[in-house]
């Protein structure tokens, strides 16, 4: 699952973002991104298999809805049906990307913007029966997979 420079460098991320790749990102989406988003994507531009997850390169970073056909399956009755989450994830920037059918995810809620102007994140694992997990903002959440996994 590593590859071999990240065995060498003993670190999971990657290059960081340019300023000029996080702006343009913003301007595509339509939002300021979150500050503890931002600064990591201007730290390591994704990172690789954290809890489960990859997190996604500041070009791939997207609304929910508009990178899965997930909102369908879930609205709709039958298996999937999820609709009491479906309001968290129309206005979710999905940040993830599953590393190997896990079935996680983690997005950032563009409708939920705290004073500091921290995004609620959410962890969800819709497999496991439980609704979306809210964390404080990025960062929090990042700690969480952390402690998770020390």
């Amino acid at each position: 699952m590593l590859s071999q420079a990240q065995r060498e460098a003993g670190w999971l991320g990657h290059e960081p973002a340019s300023e000029q790749a996080v702006l343009a990102a913003e301007e595509r989406l339509g939002v300021r991104l979150p500050p503890t988003y931002r600064n990591f994507l201007l730290t390591s531009n994704g990172w690789s298999s954290i809890g489960g997850l990859d997190l996604l390169a500041v070009g791939e970073i997207g609304w929910f809805p508009d990178l899965t056909d997930l909102l369908d399956y879930w609205s709709s009755p039958g298996e999937g049906y999820l609709a009491e989450h479906l309001d968290k994830f129309e206005r979710c920037l999905l940040i993830s990307n599953d590393d190997g059918g896990s079935g996680g995810y983690w997005v950032l809620h563009a409708d939920s913007v705290g004073e500091d102007g921290e995004w609620t994140a959410y962890e969800w694992w819709p497999g496991e029966g439980s609704g979306p997990a809210p964390c404080d903002n990025f960062a929090a959440m990042v700690a969480g997979a952390v402690n998770e996994f020390s």
